[in-house]
């Protein structure tokens, strides 16, 4: 759906927490700050979908309801993350494993709540977007010299987070807690 007036988009994220992830999003600050402002830290498991009308949690009712019956059937899982790479010299993201666990995540996600874009879905945590190509090609040679490159850090999910955002919204908000652990061990 291309966008109209008075569109929202709305999507299902992973957002991990904790002193490395304070880490990731000071580097994303200092790079692309606009980035780093309009939301936090994140793995996007389903979406981004469009939506038509007003930006408010009561039109997504439907899609809050499919989640909450979803919950139940969300393994617990962990981001395995590292690795910088790029899509193209636009966006340079920190890698996520595409995990057993992490693809039965978002395969339910879809299950419930519709195909989203992604022919080809590839897990990232997105560090920089909106750089221009010179500086962005530094960046990434830069990046992949460093501990962002060769580290490797599990991040275990306790939850996830329907989120949504309006034309005129300066940043992503929080509209649904979707809890992971719900009937099932934690890892």
């Amino acid at each position: 759906m291309s966008k109209h007036s008075g569109d929202y988009r709305i999507f299902v994220g992973a957002f991990p927490t904790g002193p490395m992830i304070d880490r990731l999003q000071a580097l994303r600050a200092r790079h692309d700050p606009k980035t780093a402002r309009i939301t936090a830290p994140h793995v996007t498991l389903a979406g981004t979908y469009w939506r038509l009308g007003p930006a408010g949690p009561e039109n997504e009712a439907e899609t809050m309801a499919r989640l909450g019956e979803a919950q139940a059937q969300l393994p617990p899982f962990e981001l395995q993350l590292g690795g910088v790479r790029a899509f193209g010299w636009r966006v340079i993201y920190l890698a996520v494993a595409p995990t057993a666990e992490l693809m039965a995540v978002r395969q339910t996600l879809l299950q419930a709540i519709g195909p989203d874009k992604h022919r080809h879905f590839t897990p990232h945590l997105t560090l920089t977007m909106r750089l221009n190509k010179q500086p962005s090609q530094t960046l990434l040679a830069e990046l992949q010299r460093s501990e962002w490159h060769t580290g490797r850090w599990s991040m275990p999910i306790n939850q996830l987070w329907l989120m949504q955002r309006g034309p005129d919204d300066p940043a992503w908000r929080y509209i649904q807690q979707i809890d992971i652990n719900y009937g099932h061990d934690v890892v």
